[in-house]
């Protein structure tokens, strides 16, 4: 009898862990809703979604860092993605900035492609436990500057206990320097230093 128990278990575990063993299948891309046959957990999740900076340029990097809240908090899956937060599509709106490792050796997450687009998304590699996950993100050098950005994630406890209301602080984008801004700071700085020299 037991060993009958145990080739069950050994059956079953596999298809257990498969939901989330290698990354966020392309179902959790829109609604950000891993295929578990279960329901997102109503109370506060146990985590945090940290940004280094509220306040980017176009084209500009944020440093994002998943976290467990408490000692003894894990997470074996997740999915975080750019979402844009004043239009009028906000929930849908993945923004197509491009995730990247923090530290390029870090085989626990990897990029996504969620909709066709490269990178938009970021998960997990595997079902290990974690308490934290650390990535970049660089907007896009064309971002409509008067739409707002905040990351938001499903993150996976175990099979059955996940969370998708997971949100960052909202960041502002404003206009990268054009061009033309720093040619001219280039010849002030020029001219400034020939001044400089003749008045030596």
């Amino acid at each position: 009898m037991t060993e009958h128990i145990l080739l069950v278990v050994a059956c079953v575990l596999p298809a257990v862990v498969w939901g989330f063993s290698r990354g966020a299948g392309d179902q959790a891309c829109i609604n950000l809703t891993p295929n578990h046959d279960s329901t997102s957990q109503n109370s506060t999740p146990p985590y945090t979604l940290i940004v280094d900076t509220t306040s980017i340029r176009q084209g500009g990097v944020v440093t994002v860092t998943l976290n467990a809240t408490a000692a003894g908090d894990t997470f074996r899956g997740f999915l975080v993605q750019a979402r844009c937060t004043k239009c009028t599509t906000a929930d849908t709106a993945i923004v197509p900035g491009t995730f990247a490792k923090y530290n390029a050796s870090d085989d626990t997450i990897q990029t996504k492609n969620c909709a066709g687009v490269d990178q938009n998304s970021i998960t997990h590699t595997s079902a290990v436990e974690k308490t934290s996950a650390m990535f970049t993100w660089t907007a896009p050098s064309d971002y409509d500057v008067s739409q707002g950005i905040e990351f938001r994630a499903a993150v996976v406890q175990t099979r059955p206990v996940w969370w998708n209301t997971l949100m960052s602080e909202e960041i502002s984008v404003t206009a990268a320097p054009s061009s033309s801004s720093h040619t001219v700071l280039g010849m002030a700085v020029v001219i400034v230093s020939i001044t400089a020299s003749l008045l030596l």
